[in-house]
């Protein structure tokens, strides 16, 4: 990669494995990392420090978080990281699409914790790992207790649709509704 080229970083991943960690490192002293769920924090509540999540306005934060996101490509902000689980979804592809279009180059990141790499194994042959996954969400719903809150069920479902060789071609091929 050239000093010129403009570089966007999606994150993947499920919560409670890194991505954050691994999202910080990424930015580097002149990048900008991108969450969703700093809208919690930020835009609800008085509290900055508390997570004051709202299903209601999830919607809102996430297109709170896609307008950080063009405003930081319209500067020439570079690297962007976006922290969020960025799969097969047209969320995903907004932010895609619009950094292609600005002529950016994506790559996609996730987290290099030990704790990810033996999880991202499991999840390869999920069809046989399911009953350890299942144990996981469990874990991965207590670790984010007092941060984001996700729960078991949750972390399933995303589990359940992970693909784990997903690429840009494929977020940007995802058909909107």
């Amino acid at each position: 990669m050239t000093h010129t080229q403009k570089h966007v970083y999606l994150m993947r991943g499920l919560p409670g494995c890194g991505k954050s960690h691994k999202a910080r490192r990424l930015a580097k002293p002149d990048g900008v990392v991108l969450e969703t769920d700093e809208y919690f924090y930020t835009q609800v509540g008085n509290d900055v420090n508390s997570y004051d999540f709202s299903d209601e306005l999830l919607k809102d934060a996430r297109e709170w978080n896609l307008q950080r996101f063009r405003n930081a490509i319209v500067e020439g902000i570079s690297p962007i990281v976006v922290d969020r689980g960025n799969g097969r979804n047209p969320e995903t592809k907004e932010y895609a699409a619009f950094a292609v279009e600005q002529g950016y180059t994506i790559e996609l990141a996730e987290p290099d914790s030990e704790w990810w790499q033996e999880l991202r194994v499991l999840l390869k042959y999920k069809q046989f790992t399911m009953p350890i996954l299942e144990r996981f969400a469990e874990v991965l719903a207590a670790k984010t207790g007092q941060g984001h809150r996700v729960p078991a069920k949750t972390i399933l479902q995303w589990m359940k649709g992970w693909k784990w060789d997903l690429t840009v071609d494929e977020i940007l091929a995802v058909k909107v509704d």
